[in-house]
């Protein structure tokens, strides 16, 4: 017979409101496979107490933030109660003084490529003391773990070149897309916020998202497309409505702020495309979401979008503002183009499953817990 193993899972980051790895952890939960011969313990900030979607999950309650130098007291104290066999930690953020076995997800290392002044809105000196711990507790996330996973292939060779670890230690788990989107409940009669023809930005503005290239797009276009920007929060709103009056296309650009995802889909539903100009992203499921409302994707030809969109989504210079005009402008104008894509993006759905990504998740539970 079998030992059952007790695996506990740092979801102290869990829910839409933490962004993409929020949306990881909730989807890895979700889709967790129920076994005799496994029990799944959750710790998760006390707001999460009624939660439904976690009530037949037990729970330990931290009260403190992931980032907090006294969260690794608190999540010391959690550990040694619940006497797991094994963590997963979702996030770089692993507990440094628990001794036990580790799984740790790492989401990207782009905060290792996009750094320096013009990343922040801290004092420089408050900026790199926090960097310096960022790269720390990375450094030893990556060096303790007993096991690491990433989202793409990219990841897995960069983390494998710089940190010089076997590849063996590390497994790639694509994400999936959620329901909301596969079975999307679009509105005939929705009118969006924007005129149309409009094209469709989301994420947030960090220099790395290369919003300025998109800008300098709309400008070339000189009028014949919109832009909606959904955003939810960033530091750097600023510096991007300067950018766009500086490129003289304040009535083509226009911010949504938070958008939920009912709004997003019907956003989508009626764009020209999804557009995604990030220099470096960690998996880029944004683009996978978009293809699911038969929406095209233009993106980037940069780190791991042509490993995730393959031959799906139309690509461009990231640098180049000159070809991403001429991207857009294909879909704009031609009608059999955009439906190509449309089709491709739909068939190469079939490969990205929250469902699969759980599963082999599990299997990495077991084959660490020995």
């Amino acid at each position: 017979m079998n030992k059952t193993i007790k695996v506990c899972i740092d979801a102290r980051l869990w829910g839409s409101r933490h962004t993409g790895i929020g949306r990881y952890i909730e989807n890895l939960i979700d889709c967790m496979p129920e076994s005799s011969d496994c029990e799944i313990i959750l710790i998760v900030p006390p707001d999460l107490k009624h939660e439904s979607k976690l009530k037949s999950f037990t729970k330990y309650y931290a009260r403190y933030h992931p980032y907090s130098l006294i969260s690794q007291f608190e999540m010391l104290y959690l550990l040694t109660t619940i006497k797991p066999d094994l963590i997963h930690v979702p996030h770089f953020t692993i507990p440094i003084f628990w001794p036990g076995k580790q799984v740790v997800t790492i989401h990207d290392l782009i905060k290792h490529f996009s750094k320096g002044s013009d990343t922040t809105t801290r004092h420089k000196y408050v900026y790199w003391f926090k960097y310096l711990g960022y790269l720390l507790i990375t450094y030893l996330a990556i060096k303790r773990a007993n096991h690491i996973i990433v989202p793409a292939k990219y990841w897995k060779k960069i983390i494998s070149k710089k940190y010089n670890i076997s590849s063996k230690k590390i497994s790639v788990t694509y994400e999936g897309v959620s329901e909301q989107f596969l079975h999307p409940q679009i509105l005939s009669n929705y009118k969006p916020p924007l005129l149309k023809p409009y094209l469709v930005y989301t994420g947030n503005l960090y220099p790395h998202k290369n919003l300025p290239t998109l800008i300098q797009a709309i400008k070339l276009l000189d009028g014949r497309v919109n832009l909606a920007i959904v955003c939810a929060r960033s530091i750097f709103t600023k510096r991007a409505e300067k950018i766009i009056k500086d490129n003289g296309v304040s009535n083509q650009v226009k911010f949504l702020g938070y958008v939920s995802d009912y709004d997003l889909i019907n956003l989508y539903s009626q764009s020209i495309a999804l557009v995604q100009p990030s220099l470096i992203e960690g998996f880029g499921l944004t683009g996978l979401e978009a293809m699911a409302i038969d929406t095209p994707v233009i993106a980037a030809k940069a780190s791991c979008l042509p490993e995730v969109y393959q031959d799906s989504a139309l690509f461009f210079d990231p640098l180049n503002a000159t070809d991403l005009s001429k991207k857009i402008l294909s879909l704009l104008n031609k009608k059999q183009e955009r439906l190509k894509f449309v089709k491709k993006g739909k068939k190469l759905l079939g490969q990205f499953s929250w469902e699969k990504m759980s599963n082999q998740t599990k299997s990495i539970y077991y084959k660490i817990s020995g």
